[in-house]
């Protein structure tokens, strides 16, 4: 009988640890997670049904025939069939998020400490140094270590500590009364931030390969915002033979609306509408430095609710009395650059080292300048600002199906560096980044004691040009400098056959090394040393020069252009090797100038 006993305890106990090892917080590995969960749900089956039961029968007879009871024992075989028809209801029906999902699971997994305590308890006086033995090898399980790294800065209301699905109310119920802002922002890249963006998957993904899994979250707080806060651990989408999936290249976010009518609460990923539009206050320390009001903000009778009926409701009673539903979404915050800042200016939380700082630029750039409002320039009013033939042109309508006219409706195509993605999407999206862009640099060119001297002037970036993950950016001059007779004398900046930039070439870049100095590549994240800065501040202007040979023949003739990538070739060949439906980024030019010199 004691032999017995040895083995259930030691039964109870692989079920246990197993059972522990697949839980969440540990993280544990893939490839070992794969192997432990089926050994866990079907050997602990196995265990239940054929040893452990008839075990507890003869046990439970044994100890009725001599009068003995239990009342550990007890409890031990009840908390047992508790845990078995939990574990077969999880395996059956899974943790759907329902009542009665979370309830199995939250059984199922509490139980499980409750059940070896019992079994501690019972045994105690059978094998007192084996329960010793039991619980400090429970001590020494694999709990998780923090570092007190905090990898996202997002706060939630006192007293929510995470959010659900249903919290998060879905994009397409604002495109009945915003259908045009809807439009905008349904191809623009903060819609498409996550499982949208090949180039944030490949990243992301790297991530977690290189720092663990928790790291993915420092990439998920301002990119995947609605993930964070319901506890997903990893971006998430669908594949298809490791093909990009739809939203790389749908319009209007047209899958987003079919699956909002097919499964209404399934998770929007990205950066939504009640994204921004639900942040309460943010702070220019960066790294998602933001606090979201979701589940305790005013609602109206069925808001949040999926059926069309009800949402018909809601929108003719928000219709009938809007402003509630104003103060709640459109706050005197969202005017101000510190809401991006929140965002756009990045550092590594294990070492500190700031990785972006676009908000810190803008402050010492002569964009922010209160005392003088005609000088002053927030974010939005260049980034979500309308243009037309390359000019800022405020765009005069509504915002709203029926609002009232504004003057100056601010835009969602979140014009900036990344023209590309959304102009996979829609043209009129990277027509605004693009013209955006080309108001940012000026160039000038002149001959002096042969030298040619080419000046680049920051005039429109209220930031470093270019900004952002610098390091992914590519900004270079394209120089061809010939003579009278078409002899090239200065060729510089020109792409190869493979669309790789000629080495040499003048790039306007940051560039990220490790302890040793090695450029880190893709993973900017290992960044300890600056090893160079080249990118030209706002209102500045830096000089090249190339030598021209004391034999030219003159007149010469100047063609030369500011060219823009907004991904190098090397990191596009790496990510077309996950997504092979995605195309090469172009180059662009942004500036312009033909000269000739007597």
């Amino acid at each position: 009988m004691k032999v017995r006993s040895i083995m259930a305890t030691l039964d109870v106990l692989f079920m246990f640890v197993t059972g522990i090892l697949l839980w969440q917080p540990l993280h544990t590995p893939w490839e070992l997670f794969r192997i432990i969960q089926p050994l866990h749900i079907f050997g602990s089956l196995v265990v239940t049904l054929f040893f452990l039961f008839p075990f507890l029968f003869e046990h439970i007879r044994s100890s009725v025939t001599f009068h003995t009871k239990s009342t550990s024992g007890i409890l031990f075989g009840l908390t047992l069939l508790v845990l078995l028809v939990s574990g077969i209801y999880l395996l059956f029906f899974g943790n759907t998020r329902t009542t009665a999902g979370l309830m199995m699971h939250t059984l199922h997994l509490y139980g499980s400490f409750f059940l070896v305590g019992l079994l501690l308890w019972h045994i105690r006086k059978i094998f007192l140094p084996h329960t010793y033995a039991a619980a400090t090898l429970l001590l020494l399980l694999p709990w998780p270590l923090h570092a007190g790294e905090k990898m996202s800065n997002i706060e939630l209301e006192k007293g929510v500590s995470r959010y659900h699905v249903g919290d998060w109310t879905n994009s397409t119920t604002c495109k009945e009364c915003h259908p045009e802002i809807f439009k905008q922002w349904a191809n623009s890249n903060h819609r498409h931030m996550a499982d949208g963006n090949p180039y944030y998957m490949v990243l992301e993904n790297l991530a977690e390969m290189d720092r663990g899994v928790e790291f993915r979250q420092w990439c998920m707080g301002c990119h995947n915002p609605s993930a964070v806060t319901t506890k997903h651990e990893r971006t998430t989408h669908f594949m298809d033979e490791n093909i990009m999936p739809d939203p790389l290249f749908v319009k209007d976010s047209l899958n987003l609306q079919k699956t909002f009518k097919e499964r209404p609460y399934r998770l929007e990923q990205g950066v939504s509408c009640v994204g921004c539009h639900s942040i309460t206050k943010a702070t220019s320390k960066g790294n998602s430095s933001f606090s979201l009001g979701l589940a305790k903000r005013k609602r109206y009778l069925f808001e949040g609710e999926n059926s069309k009926v009800k949402r018909w409701i809601t929108n003719r009673l928000i219709n009938a009395n809007p402003q509630t539903h104003k103060e709640e979404y459109m706050r005197p915050l969202y005017k101000k650059s510190e809401l991006c800042a929140s965002c756009h200016d990045e550092f590594l939380p294990h070492s500190g080292r700031e990785v972006v700082t676009t908000f810190k630029q803008w402050q010492h750039s002569p964009y922010n300048d209160p005392k003088h409002p005609k000088k002053h320039k927030e974010c939005i009013d260049c980034h979500m600002t309308y243009m037309q033939d390359g000019k800022f042109a405020p765009l005069t309508g509504r915002s709203t199906t029926g609002g009232a006219l504004k003057k100056d409706i601010k835009v969602h195509y979140f014009a900036g560096g990344n023209h590309f993605l959304s102009g996979l999407k829609s043209k009129e999206n990277e027509s605004q980044s693009l013209q955006l862009l080309r108001t940012s640099a000026k160039l000038d060119a002149s001959v002096k004691n042969d030298k040619l001297l080419i000046g680049v002037t920051n005039t429109g970036a209220g930031h470093k040009l270019p900004t952002g993950a610098a390091d992914f950016r590519q900004l270079w001059l394209d120089v061809t400098l010939t003579d009278t007779n078409g002899k090239t004398l200065v060729s510089s900046g020109k792409l190869d056959e493979h669309g790789n930039l000629q080495k040499g070439s003048v790039i306007f870049n940051k560039v990220f090394g490790d302890k040793e100095g090695n450029p880190v590549g893709l993973f900017f994240w290992r960044y300890e040393k600056l090893l160079s800065d080249t990118r030209i501040p706002a209102g500045k202007r830096v000089e090249h020069s190339f030598s021209i040979p004391k034999n030219a023949t003159y007149p010469l003739h100047l063609t030369l252009h500011l060219r823009y990538r907004i991904y190098p070739q090397w990191v596009t060949d790496i990510v077309k090797a996950a997504y092979p439906a995605l195309t090469d980024p172009p180059a662009v030019s942004i500036a312009e100038l033909e000269k000739d010199f007597e």
